[in-house]
């Protein structure tokens, strides 16, 4: 007599990790659209293609492309948070100081920082999105600039009373160089700009030179 095996299937994960697999595939998959085609082609429809989900999924997950570009601006956050955590564990509190310009390029001139600057780009034309956007974005710069301020006490620097707006022109001058060296194509080049950056910090704390 034939005996017919028991195909013996692995237990079904649970809905909530299921859920965050599926979010998580389609964060990644948007960074890859925007970076590879720009904000305007980033349909989420492509996004869901590219992610190997179904519309329904994509559609409980983020029900408006708003909703997901909102998320991809989130997770970028975490994800640097984390890039520069690591910087932080591999260097000194001075160094890490020194190379911050260039370790804020590294991470704003990535797939995931071009993404999220088309995002901040396309805010321009779309008002929902700008709202929403300065928002989030404006709890992050917070958050950004106390982790430099405390830095900065562990290396006994005592915080410029316009920490602010010199955090402001960092920022602000590593995406700029990222756009340039995605138009004009010199990202070589551009480095040398962040070299300059670096200098420039160093005037600006001087027991960095010491």
């Amino acid at each position: 007599m034939t005996q017919t095996a028991t195909k013996i299937r692995p237990p079904r994960r649970p809905q909530a990790e299921r859920s965050a697999d599926t979010r998580a595939k389609l964060i990644e998959a948007a960074i890859i659209c925007l970076h590879r085609f720009g904000y305007s082609a980033t349909t989420v429809t492509i996004v869901a293609e590219e992610a190997g989900v179904s519309r329904g999924a994509m559609t409980h997950q983020f029900p408006a492309k708003t909703d997901l570009m909102l998320a991809v601006v989130g997770a970028v956050y975490e994800a640097d948070t984390e890039h520069y955590r690591r910087a932080l564990t591999a260097l000194s509190p001075a160094q890490w100081m020194k190379t911050l310009p260039a370790t804020m390029w590294e991470a704003i001139s990535c797939p995931s920082g071009v993404a999220v600057m088309e995002i901040m780009l396309a805010s321009r034309s779309d008002d929902d999105l700008a709202v929403k956007l300065r928002a989030l974005q404006s709890d992050i710069d917070l958050h950004a600039h106390a982790a430099v301020v405390d830095r900065h006490a562990q290396l006994g620097l005592v915080e410029r009373e316009d920490g602010e707006a010199v955090h402001r022109v960092f920022v602000g001058a590593v995406r700029g160089l990222t756009l340039e060296a995605l138009f004009m194509d010199n990202r070589a080049e551009v480095e040398k700009s962040i070299a300059v950056l670096s200098e420039m910090l160093g005037l600006l704390y001087p027991k960095l030179l010491e």
